[in-house]
């Protein structure tokens, strides 16, 4: 455990993240105790520890900022290097992300690709040598910024359409998403859907009359394809936007079907998930899918050649080895679907694992099966396109999707991003709009919770109507304020 105290504690929430880091992989308890102090052109950082007598490790840094906001946000970058550094050293512990804390590094890779001028090197160096991320982590970011540069938005007045249906067979033990087994939900399942049905008709109005292009459409989930052929085919049909792209997450194969498919096929879906988690049946028995492995191949069977299809895996799920991993990895590899993304499991909140206290933070088998997924994977002609962390994540590495050449799922890269607006649709819905003159992004949520969405559907619809057709009042309010969302998007 580290003992942690500050002079200040401004910024004692987001240092604590980086701290816990170290947790799961240092044997013995550590103090240290920091004290800052912002001198108008540097920034000095002392630290000192009872580990070693007399020990203090000193920081000045160049200090520069525009306005209050980034004050703060170069004031805790400093800190964050300062401390990684220092707690480094005093452990001979190094992370594989540095002092990134970050859910997405590949976002801050190119905003400092950007602004070389402001940091005083390259995005490269930046990571290497403030950030102390190690040289294969930035090679992956490198890799995957070179996958995106064809994908990314170049029209600031596009947007997706993100659509929610929180359903499932059943709940894996590792989830943590508002998704409800059906077995105890089925008198909700027709509900939502009128009242979804309801919100993509205000979503399709609003399209039509500011004449928006539509880059993508997600049905996401939950699993969507659970709530049956008849129910899935009346979402669809309001689901029609335009756009390169229409994927449903089908997710889990025992509800994949000849009907389903047919429903599919019929909206013109052009992606759609087939996601085995692993191919070891002891394990998908003990994670809740209650499929067998070879209801995967039926499913798969059924829609190969007909979509473009992502295979998901989940590195250091309960009880599997590195073989058993190894395992999945090849025989999805064998299976040839167009996409494969690699998860690394975390622990969410309020999931079965989080409650049964799990232990993922074995970091040396961890990162073997991500290696060996990156290196199989990119062998196989599979090329990373987007990837984010999570907090809580075994050996705090990362989620990689991987695809084959022109078969990347544009929402994916946009929404980790943040470079396009989203309409979303459904409860836990959040609609993200991006003011590309601002750099900035708003947000509007729906309810949560499934039955509250539908009991506050007219609120809800009078809410996004006003998010997205705002008056004239609104816009100005929005042209004067200082732009918090900016420092959340360049967060280190």
């Amino acid at each position: 455990m580290i003992h942690f105290n500050i002079s200040n504690d401004e910024y004692t929430n987001d240092l604590l993240e980086l701290i816990r880091l170290f947790e799961s992989r240092l044997e013995e308890d550590l103090t240290i105790n920091v004290s800052y102090a912002n001198l108008g052109d540097a920034f000095k950082v002392d630290i000192t520890s009872e580990k070693f007598e007399n020990f203090k490790k000193s920081y000045v840094f160049p200090f520069k900022a525009d306005g209050e906001l980034d004050k703060k946000r170069v004031e805790k970058r400093y800190l964050k290097i300062a401390i990684y550094r220092t707690i480094s050293f005093l452990t001979n512990i190094n992370l594989p992300y540095g002092c990134l804390t970050g859910i997405r590094p590949t976002k801050l890779y190119q905003e400092i690709q950007k602004n070389p001028l402001r940091y005083g090197k390259s995005a490269r160096e930046v990571f290497l040598s403030d950030y102390n991320v190690s040289e294969d982590k930035v090679r992956l970011i490198e890799h995957i910024v070179h996958t995106q540069k064809p994908i990314r938005n170049k029209n600031s007045r596009a947007c997706d359409v993100f659509v929610f249906i929180p359903f499932c067979p059943t709940r894996c033990a590792y989830c943590s998403f508002v998704s409800l087994p059906l077995d105890r939900q089925k008198k909700l399942v027709q509900p939502y859907v009128d009242c979804l049905i309801r919100e993509l008709e205000q979503t399709e109005t609003y399209i039509k009359e500011k004449k928006i292009k539509v880059r993508s459409v997600y049905v996401g989930g939950g699993t969507p394809t659970s709530i049956g052929a008849e129910l899935l085919d009346k979402v669809l049909s309001h689901c029609h936007f335009g756009g390169k792209e229409f994927t449903v997450e089908a997710g889990r194969p025992d509800t994949i079907n000849a009907e389903i498919v047919d429903v599919l096929t019929k909206h013109g879906v052009t992606r759609i998930s087939v996601n085995p988690q692993t191919f070891n049946d002891k394990t998908l028995k003990l994670i809740g899918r209650e499929h067998s492995s070879g209801e995967i191949y039926t499913a798969y069977s059924l829609v190969k050649d007909k979509f473009i299809v992502n295979m998901d895996l989940i590195a250091m799920l309960p009880n599997e080895t590195f073989e058993d991993f190894k395992r999945s990895v090849d025989i999805a590899v064998a299976l040839k679907p167009e996409n494969i993304t690699v998860h690394t499991l975390y622990l969410k909140k309020g999931s079965a694992l989080k409650l049964e206290n799990y232990d993922n933070t074995d970091y040396e088998t961890a990162s073997q099966m991500v290696d060996y997924a990156y290196a199989k994977l990119t062998e196989n002609g599979y090329n990373p396109y987007y990837m984010y962390r999570q907090k809580y994540t075994s050996g705090s590495l990362e989620n990689v999707g991987y695809a084959k050449p022109k078969t990347e799922c544009i929402y994916n890269v946009d929404i980790m991003e943040e470079d396009t607006s989203i309409i979303a649709n459904g409860a836990a819905a959040i609609s993200k709009k991006w003011i590309k003159r601002k750099n900035l992004i708003e947000r509007c949520a729906n309810y949560k919770e499934p039955l509250e969405y539908v009991k506050n559907i007219d609120m809800m619809l009078e809410r996004q109507h006003d998010f997205w057709n705002p008056t004239k009042s609104h816009k100005k309010a929005i042209d004067s304020e200082s732009t918090e969302s900016i420092a959340l998007k360049l967060d280190d």
